[in-house]
């Protein structure tokens, strides 16, 4: 069998050299590690087995000898997405290469569904927003379609750990653009400003605490009620560390990642906040939807919890897999939601290392 050359872009970063390891056990594959650092991208495709290449994906000129005899672009960026060139899935859908991505930029999303014509036109799929969130909870939701005559309710939580040490600068300044998207939930048949916009919870594993959450919403969600037919969607986002939060929230507020400095002194901020023994940096998703088989009501609930850079790089790294498997055989440009074979996705989620547990119970 013809093995399917795969080229990850920041291959040797946090996320990327995860999704790397994990594809470089996939037999089917063929690595190529990626990225602007020539001697980075040698040395972790040398400890992979796999072969190099150098890309600069803000230069457009460079981009297309770097795709040559590629097949499918992992693109792991660390950010921000939000305002940058989409010249790699544009040149990944004009060569008909299959292109995925880990942006959680709500305004990246808007603009990268304006391609789905010329990917449509080559044969190319184009998936953005896969990631530990954006990306799972939304798939994790559809997941449960099947398990219902009628949906009546979905609510997300999603709670990022306190410790964030290898979160990345760009990575922080895209947070800031993720945190001006105004929260919006869906109650049919609109979405708008939820009247209640934050709640305390108690979070079980890794945390174990009360953790305050608010209202949000990312750009995959807003397909999900078309697709669906759901009464209600909400999603809620929190943090171990309260404080942690509202000094990350205030410093934005404040401008600080405006700058290179400003974004540096309150990562380092954050970071001390974060160093303590309880500290994790886990994420936990919990999955909430009711609604009726059959006459009866019941409750499906879907939780998992797992390293937070890993959670990331298993969504592009799967979903690569169902692309291999002829699984995903549509092209155009896609969210999540849209496209990605939720059950299966779900499946194969569990056979890695993550705290995965789901129930449905009557209601």
């Amino acid at each position: 069998m013809d093995k399917k050359k795969v080229l990850i872009v920041g291959g040797y970063g946090n996320v990327g050299s995860a999704v790397a390891q994990i594809l470089a056990k996939d037999e089917r594959i063929s690595l190529v590690i990626s990225g602007r650092n020539e001697a980075k991208a040698r040395e972790s495709a040398h400890k992979l087995q796999a072969e190099w290449r150098t890309i600069d994906i803000r230069n457009k000129k460079s981009i297309s000898p770097s795709l040559t005899n590629i097949d499918i672009v992992i693109n792991c960026f660390s950010g921000p997405f939000t305002h940058f060139p989409l010249y790699l899935p544009e040149i990944s859908a004009i060569h008909g290469i299959h292109y995925l991505d880990v942006s959680g930029s709500y305004e990246n999303a808007e603009r990268f569904i304006k391609l789905n014509e010329l990917a449509s036109k080559n044969d190319a799929t184009l998936i953005t927003a896969l990631g530990a969130n954006p990306g799972i909870p939304g798939i994790a939701l559809m997941s449960t379609k099947g398990d219902f005559d009628v949906l009546e309710t979905g609510r997300i939580v999603f709670v990022m750990g306190a410790r964030i040490e290898e979160v990345s600068v760009p990575a922080l300044k895209e947070l800031k653009y993720m945190f001006d998207v105004k929260p919006m939930v869906w109650k049919k048949p609109h979405w708008a400003i939820p009247k209640e916009q934050g709640s305390k919870e108690y979070i079980g594993k890794p945390f174990e605490k009360d953790v305050y959450l608010g209202t949000s919403l990312t750009r995959d969600l807003l397909v999900i009620p078309e697709l669906t037919d759901i009464e209600e969607l909400s999603f809620w986002a929190g943090s171990q560390s309260m404080i942690q939060g509202l000094v990350m929230i205030l410093g934005m507020k404040l401008g600080f990642t405006s700058s290179d400095i400003g974004a540096h002194l309150l990562m380092n901020i954050i970071q001390k906040i974060g160093s303590s023994k309880e500290s994790k940096s886990d994420i936990h998703l919990k999955v909430v939807v009711t609604g009726k088989k059959e006459g009866i009501k019941q409750k499906r609930t879907i939780e998992m919890y797992c390293d937070e850079n890993y959670a990331t790089a298993l969504a592009p790294a799967i979903v690569c897999q169902q692309i291999i498997e002829k699984k995903i055989m549509r092209y155009g440009s896609f969210l999540p939601p849209e496209i990605v074979p939720a059950v299966d996705f779900m499946e194969k989620l569990r056979n890695f290392a993550v705290h995965y547990s789901a129930r449905t119970e009557k209601i």
